[in-house]
């Protein structure tokens, strides 16, 4: 298993450097299998590819986060749906596993089958220690992913450090309307006890080259990245606790359906999404509990 995990990685790893191997190993599968109709084999061939490109992708992207153990965790992916086995050692580890997952392009579900199973020879204030770091760790790559995929926030030159749940935001902003928002989004973030804002509000709004290059990408991405997306901003959000929403997404037009505790968090809920880059209006089917 490990040798195979190995060879997953080393392939992904190749894979960024050059693209013709995966043209070949496309042209392999296809004489193989040169008895199946064109279009299946096609798209089976397509699938395939895209299959282990996710998996070697979520592995070595597991190899390459200290804190978790790759060789532990068994990834599993048909149809772009991920299903995680095996041991962590902490619900931490658990969660962090699966935002990373959720978070891979071309994931459409995962599947979270992990067990947490503490090392008990690991000392319980290290473990303690450890366990910080780790959600500081998510904090941050939550907080990085919530202003990346915010319309007002995208493309901004904003860098995020987590130390116990304190963020730290650092960077230039065009004006202090968003230097504020910035520190909202950061706040609404899960496990977030504080935000500490070095932001320097410049006056200048010329678009950066990243966010120039966000709009490029802005125009290609489809309903099922949007509702990826949407429902990664709802799991990592205060604003939706409690609530069970349903997303589904059509032309970019997003409808939301399920039960939520309030009106205020409806709407709430309503003004995250509608924040979400790619998002061209919101629709709600959502109901109040009654109390």
């Amino acid at each position: 298993m490990k040798i195979q995990k190995v060879c997953l990685i080393v392939l992904f790893l190749l894979t960024l450097g050059s693209m013709n191997s995966v043209a070949f190993s496309a042209e392999e599968i296809k004489s193989d299998a040169a008895k199946q109709q064109p279009q299946e084999m096609a798209a089976e061939t397509e699938e395939q590819l895209s299959d282990t490109w996710i998996k070697a992708k979520l592995l070595t992207t597991y190899t390459l986060n200290q804190h978790l153990n790759p060789f532990e965790i068994n990834v599993a992916v048909d149809e772009g749906v991920v299903t995680l086995d095996g041991r962590v050692d902490s619900g931490v580890e658990k969660d962090l596993a699966a935002e990373i997952a959720k978070g891979i392009s071309g994931v459409k579900k995962v599947v979270d089958n992990l067990t947490v199973e503490p090392d008990m020879s690991i000392p319980e204030k290290e473990m303690a220690d450890f366990a910080q770091l780790v959600e500081d760790a998510t904090i941050t790559a939550k907080v990085k992913t919530r202003l990346l995929w915010n319309r007002n926030t995208e493309g901004l030159d904003i860098a995020v450090d987590t130390d116990n749940g304190v963020v730290t935001l650092e960077g230039k902003v065009a004006t202090g309307a968003v230097r504020d928002l910035a520190v909202q989004i950061a706040g609404n973030a899960k496990n977030v006890r504080k935000v500490e804002s070095k932001l320097e509000v410049t006056g200048k709004e010329e678009p950066s080259e990243v966010e120039m290059a966000g709009r490029m990408i802005k125009r290609e991405m489809s309903d099922t990245w949007i509702t990826g997306k949407v429902k990664a901003v709802l799991i990592s959000s205060k604003e939706a606790e409690g609530a069970d929403v349903k997303v589904s997404t059509r032309n970019k037009i997003v409808t939301l359906s399920g039960m939520v505790r309030s009106k205020e968090q409806k709407d709430g809920i309503m003004a995250l999404v509608a924040d979400v880059v790619g998002v061209k209006e919101v629709k709600s089917d959502l109901m109040v509990e009654e109390k």
